[in-house]
């Protein structure tokens, strides 16, 4: 029991801590001036996000890069492979 009465008296003080008179309205204009400093930048993940989910020419062609991209590399590696293989052979 002695454990649950310190506890209590734990929690009677942590409530009685002052706050200043203006504390929520310094919190809230923190909070709005972050948010208007996020809203300033033209370009954010999000924006980029909506564009493609939005757009089916944005999905178009982001999956046509990523095709292009894959068709590279495959020729590049297929090119080594075999360029190696003609020297060593």
């Amino acid at each position: 029991m002695k454990d649950n009465e310190v506890y209590e008296s734990w929690i009677q003080k942590k409530r009685q801590i002052d706050v200043s008179q203006y504390f929520t309205d310094r919190v809230m204009k923190d909070v709005y001036q972050w948010r208007q400093s996020r809203k300033s930048s033209p370009f954010t993940i999000d924006r980029l996000i909506e564009l493609i989910s939005f757009h089916p020419l944005a999905k178009f062609g982001l999956v046509a890069a990523g095709a292009a991209t894959g068709i590279v590399r495959l020729i590049i590696i297929i090119n080594t492979i075999l360029s190696n293989g003609v020297i060593n052979g």
